[in-house]
């Protein structure tokens, strides 16, 4: 099975008049279709760099990004990417819930024709086809995220890109986007997430990228990411959060 996201040696170094900074240095991974990757490093180990570099908003310094085989910053073709990164803006609060949807459907060059149908598609995939009509301002911020993430689903993606998506929220609302972006990874969607939820990690991820000072310290399954942190307890398997505090120390920049 090919890769929805094949990023090939990336690297981001940021150049002032005094100095410069390797963001991001000769990083390579891939997500299959309906896989979820997880980003888990400590804050300024390059995780929103390398996010940004994949959804299209940061150009590299080296390296390539191909999605779906088509190559983000060498081809005049741009692969369909959703990028969710949350919070209360992005939305017009005085219009509705649809409005919202068709406005930023026609920025993505969805026919016109189609476009209803489109947006009608994605608010029944995040449960919010019942509130179609209400304007976004009286929305919770369950909803919000909800509407952020239908609004990345617009124009099926192959790869979706998750940015903390359930930061701020209760256990239920978070538990319920959970849910769905379990399912949009079962009907075949790539997710690529960044979390310091660890057991939100835990319960979605099947592969984690442990990310630090830049660079893949190693990856692996949630269980084998545990078992390489040499954590144990008589009584019971160690978890991702007392694993990763073992191996934080050698994520962090010198």
């Amino acid at each position: 099975m090919e890769n929805v996201l094949e990023v090939q040696h990336l690297s981001k170094t940021f150049v002032t008049h005094k100095d410069s900074f390797h963001a991001v240095t000769d990083v390579s991974f891939g997500i299959r279709p309906g896989e979820i990757v997880s980003l888990l490093g400590p804050n300024g180990a390059g995780k929103t760099t390398i996010v940004s570099m994949v959804g299209g908003y940061l150009l590299p310094t080296s390296g390539t990004v191909l999605i779906n085989g088509i190559d983000r910053y060498k081809t005049r073709e741009k692969p369909k990417v959703g990028v969710v990164l949350g919070g209360d803006l992005g939305f017009y609060g005085r219009a509705s819930a649809q409005a919202n949807l068709l406005f930023f459907a026609d920025l993505a060059r969805i026919p016109r024709r189609e476009q209803r149908q489109e947006v009608q598609r994605v608010l029944q995939v995040v449960d919010l086809a019942n509130v179609a009509g209400k304007k976004v301002q009286f929305f919770s911020k369950g909803m919000r995220q909800r509407l952020h993430i239908a609004r990345a689903l617009l124009g099926n993606p192959p790869l979706l890109l998750l940015d903390e998506p359930t930061s701020g929220l209760d256990v239920e609302i978070a538990n319920e986007l959970h849910q769905t972006i379990r399912q949009l990874a079962d009907a075949g969607v790539a997710v690529l997430l960044t979390s310091h939820t660890m057991s939100e990690i835990e319960m979605l991820a099947d592969r984690v990228l442990l990310f630090g000072a830049g660079k893949i310290f190693t990856t692996g399954t949630v269980t084998e990411i545990v078992a390489q942190s040499k954590v144990h307890h008589i009584d019971r398997a160690a978890t991702l959060e007392e694993s990763y505090l073992a191996l934080a120390p050698m994520l962090r920049r010198p």
